[in-house]
């Protein structure tokens, strides 16, 4: 598995005193470090994007970093974004949904949760599932045994294999937006 340390590459990228990522050409730069980054690890499969250190984050820049960094690469790689905040997700969610992308995410606190174009009903086998096991707290095996059948069913709504349709809800909603 490989980590992204987002602070890390924006101090490479733009500039070692600057510490929030705002503005499309930053999300850029930062987006293209990372890909550099892959690149030099190209049979790791695995790659979590830690925000832990990011103080801000913008639609811009959410855009540039997590859903173009997705649609190009998400085919070909598992991405999970790591230490996000509400304000980090109120950033994120709307560009995966735009995009038609799902991602999972942890915040700083080990809470786990799907963003972007999630089907309601994978969100909720999401949270069955993180709910069973507090963060923090030693794993209660017993609490994560399920039935054979209904694993096989939660594991297949939390696949997640490109862009997807959005909820028929959030379809409303956004086309009453526009």
């Amino acid at each position: 598995m490989q980590l992204i340390d987002l602070k890390a590459i924006l101090q490479h990228t733009v500039s070692s005193a600057y510490g929030d990522l705002v503005t499309r050409p930053t999300g850029k730069a930062v987006r293209d470090g990372i890909e550099a980054a892959l690149d030099d690890l190209d049979t790791e499969p695995v790659t979590v994007i830690d925000f832990s250190t990011v103080r801000l984050l913008d639609y811009s820049c959410a855009d540039e970093i997590v859903g173009k960094l997705l649609l190009e690469q998400g085919g070909a790689r598992v991405f999970l974004l790591q230490g996000v905040t509400a304000s980090h997700c109120e950033a994120i969610e709307p560009v995966l949904r735009r995009h038609k992308l799902a991602a999972i995410a942890r915040d700083r606190e080990g809470r786990v949760r799907m963003l972007g174009a999630v089907p309601e009903d994978a969100r909720k086998a999401l949270s069955a599932l993180t709910d069973r096991v507090q963060p923090g707290s030693p794993a209660d095996n017993d609490a994560l045994v399920l039935p054979e059948g209904t694993a096989k069913e939660l594991l297949q709504l939390l696949r997640f294999s490109g862009p997807r349709d959005p909820d028929p809800a959030d379809r409303h909603s956004a086309g009453a937006a526009e």
